[in-house]
């Protein structure tokens, strides 16, 4: 059983809402995400749907309707006119199921006859009172106790301390409607509670009459050792429940593993956890897991457990157990691994069960894009009830890039840029030799009166950084891990904040990516993203017109980029990759190139790493560093003091033009 259509209008802060669930084309769910800041109206959404599982439930099973086990009724979403967004009259959330099962909660003045004219299938049967506050699910007995015996239906919710006000007390407070039970199903009871919290106890019981259920006696007969009291099959349908859960432990924690049995006086370190491969333990106990692995494990070993007591048959394939999981905020207590690499797969395990899942998190979102492709799931952003479309996920990437990096990197880079002793414009570029290369290049310009009225108030400071790991020994202390991704998110990250000085972001043009974010598509030569943040794409030198596509060291001539050095006996030096043909053979047969992905006739890429010599067997590298190369540039070192520096004269007229716009 699914939901196949959602409508909310005036609840809460949802203005109006009109979900239709998405399916694949062999009928199966497609997970839904919802995302949206705090008090966009998740929860509030979610509570309704739950409600509705209530209300269902509370047509067949008396320990719904009547939770504390007295005469007592009690709703598990109460109606009240504190719901109503503010300013509106009236609200309701109308929830439609397959075989023609539709929920509807209604308060406030609005009549059913003005929600017939919304929606004309409407079965006339759930007509209200226009003045009152009015909840109905149309399902008979017979159809709740054939749903609830093949379909699970499961809430996660977010362990939040405050009780919601909507809610009724005894659902909140009672442990028999929050906790799942493991005592034997009887008539008038629902078979498994909908609420879900604190069951790694259940679950730990559960496990190990499953663990029992797939063990066997060994009897000898006439000296030969056999199975007594079962048969091998058997013992395969009964022991497929706990392959199932050892999948899901497995997919946790990145091993082929199983579960083994400690000594019986072990309490809750009853189980360990073995490398399948080896019989090695990896966990020596269930509760030797992170908080966010067993969080992982008592949700999703949960849903197994509840197809398993309505159908032992069910917990032997993942793809036949059926039914709804929700789950509020979805990433709770989880490492960003667990996050962007576990949990999509974990969902992946059951295709026929409908999740609708809430989420703050970016990186959740990447992997279920990297698992589930661009049309495996839908996200909607509330309180809008927008579908995002998936072209928001390269925000999300460029943020996990720069995410990646560890948190003493990022603010190392935060009190870098804004140092609060130097108000000059900062000039931030993608690469540790491209600041060298410009500073050079700025140094020796300023230094020649014909570009005096250029150079004479172009004063600004650079970012100047080494890579994390630097083969070179410099005096800089900043050490970072750069990139054109990094680049382009820091400048989009900075430019949500005014700055106090002009921050000028400027990167290679030889990537298309970076080229269509940094750029000016209107015909400008730099990008301003306001808030004093500018962003410029390498200008295209005369010389270079042809090939576009250049780095920082394209602004020097050929002849000047193959400069050799003798460095250790060796003579070394930049190679272009065009030197090269496909197979890394130069015209002269004179080197052999490693890097064939930046060799051939069109190529002009820099390579300065595994170039070696074919005349005679020499492990020795001829190519320099691009970080040597600059150095000696910057340091004027013979015979890299006498470069031509002509080719920087655009960059710095457009830097100049940045710095006679007003700051902001």
């Amino acid at each position: 059983m699914y939901i196949k259509k959602m409508v909310y209008k005036n609840v809460g802060p949802l203005g109006n809402i009109n979900l239709d669930m998405p399916f694949n084309i062999d009928g199966s769910p497609k997970p839904v995400t919802i995302v949206g800041e705090n008090g966009s109206g998740k929860t509030t959404f979610l509570s309704n749907i739950i409600d509705s599982f209530y209300e269902m439930a509370g047509e067949a099973f008396n320990d719904v309707r009547f939770p504390d086990g007295n005469n007592t009724f009690q709703y598990y979403k109460v109606i009240g006119s504190d719901q109503i967004k503010i300013g509106e009259k009236y609200l309701y959330s109308f929830i439609q199921y397959d075989n023609s099962i539709n929920y509807i909660f209604k308060a406030g003045n609005y009549s059913f006859q003005e929600f017939k004219d919304s929606f004309p299938d409407c079965p006339n049967s759930l007509n209200w009172n226009e003045n009152t506050n009015y909840k109905k699910i149309e399902v008979t007995e017979k159809q709740v106790e054939e749903i609830f015996g093949s379909n699970i239906f499961c809430y996660f919710g977010a362990d939040r301390y405050e009780k919601p006000s909507w809610i009724g007390e005894k659902y909140y407070f009672n442990d028999s409607s929050l906790h799942p039970s493991v005592s034997a199903r009887f008539q008038g009871k629902i078979p498994n509670p909908i609420s879900i919290k604190d069951v790694t106890e259940m679950n730990l019981q559960w496990l190990l009459d499953v663990i029992v259920d797939s063990r066997t006696d060994i009897q000898e007969i006439n000296g030969q050792l056999s199975i007594a009291h079962n048969t091998v099959q058997d013992l395969q349908l009964l022991g497929s429940a706990r392959l199932q859960v050892e999948k899901i432990l497995s997919t946790i924690i990145n091993k082929n593993v199983y579960f083994g049995l400690n000594l019986r006086n072990s309490g809750k370190s009853r189980f360990n956890i073995r490398l399948r491969e080896s019989d090695q333990i990896v966990v020596p106990s269930l509760d030797a897991l992170s908080t966010g692995e067993l969080a992982l494990f008592n949700m999703f070993s949960s849903i197994i457990r509840y197809a398993d007591k309505l159908n032992i048959n069910s917990s032997i394939n993942f793809s036949d157990i059926r039914g709804i999981v929700i789950i509020d905020e979805i990433e709770l207590h989880l490492h960003t691994t667990l996050q962007r690499e576990v949990l999509p797969k974990l969902l992946k395990l059951f295709p026929k069960v409908q999740f609708i899942i809430t989420s703050h998190s970016p990186l959740f979102l990447l992997g279920m894009q990297n698992d589930y492709g661009d049309d495996g799931f839908e996200i909607y952003q509330f309180p809008t009830g927008n579908r995002i479309d998936v072209e928001a996920f390269s925000e999300f990437q460029r943020a996990f890039d720069y995410m990646k990096s560890s948190q003493q990197y990022q603010q190392e880079v935060q009190n870098a840029i804004q140092d609060a002793t130097n108000t000059k414009p900062l000039i931030i570029t993608e690469g540790s030799t491209d600041w060298r290369h410009i500073k050079a290049a700025m140094k020796a310009l300023s230094q020649q009166g014909e570009y005096s009225d250029l150079f004479d108030n172009l004063d600004v400071d650079f970012l100047e950084y080494d890579p994390k790991k630097a083969n070179e020994e410099t005096d800089i202390k900043l050490h970072l891990e750069m990139g054109n991704v990094a680049l382009c998110t820091m400048c989009k990250e900075f430019a949500k904040i005014k700055q106090d000085k002009k921050l000028i972001f400027i990167a290679d043009r030889d990537d298309k990516n970076t080229n269509k974010e940094l750029g000016d598509s209107s015909g400008l030569k730099f990008k301003n993203w306001g808030n004093n943040v500018y962003s410029i794409i390498l200008p295209i030198p005369s010389h270079r017109k042809d090939t576009p596509n250049i780095c920082i060291e394209h602004y020097y001539t050929d002849e000047e980029i193959k400069t050799p050095v003798e460095i250790n006996a060796v003579q070394r030096r930049l190679f272009i990759g065009n030197e090269f043909d496909e197979f890394g053979r130069d015209r002269t047969s004179s080197f052999l190139c490693k890097k064939l992905n930046s060799c051939g006739n069109d190529k002009i890429n820099i390579i300065d790493d595994q170039v070696y010599a074919t005349q005679f067997d020499s492990h020795d590298n001829y190519a320099l560093s691009k970080m040597k190369f600059a150095l000696m540039i910057l340091k004027k070192k013979p015979p890299f003091d006498n470069f031509n520096f002509d080719s920087f004269l655009e960059l710095f007229t457009i830097i100049n033009e940045i710095l006679n716009l007003e700051l902001e």
